[in-house]
């Protein structure tokens, strides 16, 4: 394997880099940013709802909690932490799930329900991961209730499965 076919392998990664900047652009510089806590708030239940975020559906797959990952926060004090929900395949094609009309929202506790921090729209660009990668599409969740909440949905074909992996952007506190 070259250099430039690793490069190319790796460019879809490259893109949910690029991705993370922009969001990460939206945050003004010329103010202290400070996390909301040590530990956040959370785990936040996911699902994949029928409809769109104006108008969400029922809830037609559940996904795992997006949470702090384990482990201890290092660098920069200020940085604003990154939930995950990672490597989770559900029943039903990638193909289907873009066919249909769905969203992924996510919810600001278990005991909080009903309470929706981030959502977006299933759809964009679909891309493939290499030259002989899996179909993979990228959209954004959006600010749900001024919960602060951001983030990027990956979902990639595995068969007559989709793996689904999603980053939450923890809110800053402004100070």
């Amino acid at each position: 394997m070259n250099v430039l076919s690793l490069a190319h392998d790796r460019a879809p990664r490259l893109a949910a880099v690029l991705a993370f900047t922009a969001l990460a652009m939206l945050v003004p510089v010329s103010v202290a940013q400070t996390p909301v806590s040590d530990t956040g708030d959370g785990p936040h239940p996911a699902h994949i709802h029928s409809g769109t975020c104006a108008a969400l559906g029922d809830v037609v797959i559940p996904l795992a909690d997006v949470a702090l990952p384990a482990g201890d926060q290092v660098g920069a004090a200020s940085a604003f932490p990154l939930k995950i929900s990672t490597n989770f395949v559900v029943e039903m094609p990638l193909q289907e799930i873009i066919d249909g009309e769905y969203a992924i929202n996510i919810h600001q506790s278990a005991e909080e329900i009903d309470v929706y921090i981030a959502c977006g729209d299933i759809g964009g660009v679909l891309t493939k991961e290499g030259e002989d990668g899996p179909d993979e599409l990228r959209f954004a969740l959006g600010e749900l209730n001024e919960s602060g909440h951001t983030g990027v949905v990956f979902l990639s074909a595995q068969g007559d499965q989709t793996e689904v992996n999603i980053m939450l952007i923890e809110p800053g506190e402004f100070s």
